[in-house]
């Protein structure tokens, strides 16, 4: 059975709102970073990060269109959209963190991320909007557990993989 996201994603993202509306006040919401939008001391961190994992964020950014048609034409109840992007977590630092998608409309995405990791506790999700250049990485995971894109997830998995093997 599949919704129908044009009625059920703005109920969910004003449902969200309202839910999170005291923790949103209280907590400044995270800066979503784009290439044109990061402080300048940001800019070598994220230079570096974008040249190590440039063939599978260019392999999810190639399939990033075809993914944004299945969520706009519905999800089957249980399954999940998200998108990874980078929020900043200091001065001269970001990290790299997946936000449930909402809605999108245009080129702008309407999403919830995980608290911050520096808070105390699990946390509320914290609505934000961000422009699709902003995009690292998509999966779409199945409510039966597969899941589909998560290209740049399994890229560092397998590298932290092969950096664990002893080698003689």
């Amino acid at each position: 059975m599949k919704i129908h996201t044009d009625f059920v994603r703005p109920l969910l993202a004003g449902v969200a709102l309202l839910a999170v509306g005291p923790a949103f006040a209280q907590a400044p919401t995270p800066a979503v970073l784009t290439a044109a939008t990061a402080p300048t001391g940001m800019r070598p961190a994220l230079a570096r990060d974008e040249s190590a994992l440039a063939d599978p964020v260019r392999e999810a950014l190639r399939t990033l269109p075809q993914a944004k048609k299945k969520f706009l034409a519905g999800l089957p109840v249980g399954d999940q959209f998200l998108l990874s992007v980078r929020v900043i977590a200091g001065d001269t630092s970001f990290r790299q963190v997946s936000a449930q998608v909402l809605g999108w409309h245009g080129s702008t995405v309407q999403a919830l991320l995980p608290a911050a990791a520096d808070s105390a506790g699990p946390g509320e999700p914290v609505p934000v909007s961000f422009p699709e250049t902003a995009v690292v990485d998509w999966t779409l995971l199945r409510a039966s557990g597969r899941e589909e894109g998560n290209y740049v997830g399994r890229y560092t998995d397998t590298a932290r993989q092969v950096e664990r093997l002893r080698l003689r």
